[in-house]
């Protein structure tokens, strides 16, 4: 039996091959890829994750960490609101960061754990406090809401049939232009932002009635 540390370093190693082989490859490449990627037994992957739904859980989970991760540290290292949230979004899609994988969409068979639902909504808490603080100092446009944020997030990261060093300065040129329409003092936006139910149901991929 792996002692504590050698579990997660164990665990480590297989999400972040996880990471780079669906980001390459699609949710359609095999477990043995992501074993072979990470240097260990496709058989013990399958021990520890016995569907790719589980791994796929834990591949998010550990993104929801870095996200909660970048925004505490920005809003405790910029004393400026805006360059808080720059930061903020500018190191979620940074090369690397693991936060802007491309991943499939949530399964409604898959039951998802108490960690990963309190995770997103911590990702959610933390995003809020920044957009709040932002818009509190008239440096964020009074219509955007921390559910666009999350929303700019995941149309900033497409699918794209590089490697992710390109990916990634594609990520950063496009969030560059984004980060102008968001300062305070632009033309009104057209319909609403999504509410935190909306919000919930598209993160989940499930159907609003």
């Amino acid at each position: 039996m792996p002692t504590p540390d050698r579990s997660a370093q164990y665990d480590d190693q297989v999400i972040a091959a996880a990471r780079e082989v669906f980001a390459e490859q699609g949710f359609a490449a095999p477990m043995s890829e992501v074993a072979k990627r990470a240097g260990v037994g496709v058989a013990s992957v399958y021990r520890r994750y016995p569907s790719k739904q589980e791994l796929v859980e834990q591949v998010r989970i550990a993104a929801f960490r870095r996200i909660i991760g970048e925004a505490e540290a920005a809003r405790a290292e910029e004393s400026d609101p805006w360059q808080a949230l720059d930061r903020f979004m500018r190191r979620c899609l940074r090369e690397g960061s693991g936060i802007g994988t491309v991943l499939p969409p949530m399964d409604q068979q898959h039951t998802y754990s108490a960690e990963f639902r309190e995770l997103q909504q911590g990702v959610a808490k933390e995003i809020e406090a920044l957009v709040d603080a932002a818009k509190q100092a008239g440096e964020l446009r009074a219509d955007v809401d921390w559910t666009d944020i999350l929303l700019l997030l995941k149309h900033l990261n497409p699918a794209l049939p590089t490697s992710e060093a390109r990916r990634a300065e594609f990520r950063a040129r496009y969030l560059a232009l984004v980060l102008e329409g968001l300062r305070a003092g632009g033309a009104e936006l057209p319909g609403p932002p999504p509410d935190r139910a909306e919000w919930q149901a598209l993160c989940d991929n499930f159907a609003m009635s």
